[in-house]
């Protein structure tokens, strides 16, 4: 039964390029993921849901996101400083990905409110020095 939340198509082109740039056969990573070439090759022709274990041993052995390998994002892995928490749950890696949806203008008008912000940040740290 195909996952209507997940593009098998793109998965299954993200798991070919990943494993073409390491130069490695269908049948070496198979191996890797305890499971037979035929198998794995419906992964990449898209014929079949790439399962959570295989997913994550994938993601080990390539050293990329699942986000990744799923097409959530486009590129393979957020450097470290973009995987930390910053606020609550949300990375700095999430905060730039739903910003990068935003359209021209409300990318304009964030960055005037962060310019906003900085600038009473400074105004606040100013007043507390001068006591």
């Amino acid at each position: 039964m195909k996952n209507p939340g997940l593009d098998r198509k793109v998965i299954s082109e993200r798991l070919k390029t990943l494993r073409e740039r390491e130069g490695i056969t269908q049948e070496q990573l198979a191996q890797v993921l305890c499971t037979t070439q035929q198998i794995y090759s419906r992964y990449e022709t898209a014929k079949a849901d790439l399962p959570l274990h295989h997913l994550y041993t994938l993601t080990q052995y390539y050293n990329v996101s699942s986000d990744y390998i799923l097409g959530n994002i486009s590129y393979p892995k957020l450097p470290p400083e973009l995987s930390e928490r910053f606020i609550q749950h949300i990375t700095a890696g999430d905060f730039l990905c739903r910003v990068s949806s935003f359209s021209r203008k409300s990318k304009r008008r964030l960055i005037d409110y962060v310019n906003y912000l900085s600038y009473r940040e400074q105004l606040v740290k100013k007043e507390q020095q001068e006591l």
